[in-house]
């Protein structure tokens, strides 16, 4: 193959590649709780099938939530409009990492989805009743909403 054309063939196969991948940008926004305390409201961008990860907290207390999208279309159980995340929340006690909860959420473009892990006593989850209490809502980015980062 000549090498121009090999050139030529290769551009356009990045390009579809590029304009296929645009769209799976998201913005992911949490509203956490840990021991019925408020932790935050911090919030990530993640591409699909991309681990993303934040770390937040002082010398006493720290805790990590863990994210992953699953690619658009990749489960075929999701409803049209929802994204599948992989999530874990970890707390750090004593200096040592404790993982709390460890799960995937389907979550409605859009419309917030809760996560809530109970100890054996609470019979309603609640933001002040939960070991861990998440809200993720998420959103999805075309390439001019955010500089890529």
């Amino acid at each position: 193959m000549p090498a121009r054309l090999f050139a030529l063939l290769a551009c356009v196969l990045l390009l579809g590649t590029a304009q296929a991948d645009e769209g799976n940008r998201f913005l992911i926004e949490f509203e956490l709780w840990l021991h019925g305390e408020k932790q935050g409201e911090p919030s990530m961008i993640v591409e699909a099938g991309q681990p993303g990860s934040m770390e937040v907290g002082g010398a006493e207390h720290r805790w990590r939530i863990e994210v992953e999208v699953e690619r658009l279309a990749a489960h075929e159980y999701a409803p049209g409009d929802a994204l599948w995340l992989h999530l874990a929340v970890h707390e750090q006690i004593d200096g040592k990492w404790e993982e709390l909860a460890d799960t995937m959420l389907g979550v409605p473009e859009g419309q917030p989805a809760t996560l809530s892990v109970l100890d054996g006593q609470v019979d309603e989850p609640s933001p002040e009743r939960s070991i861990v209490f998440l809200r993720a809502t998420t959103s999805r980015l075309q390439s001019g909403d955010l500089p890529s980062g």
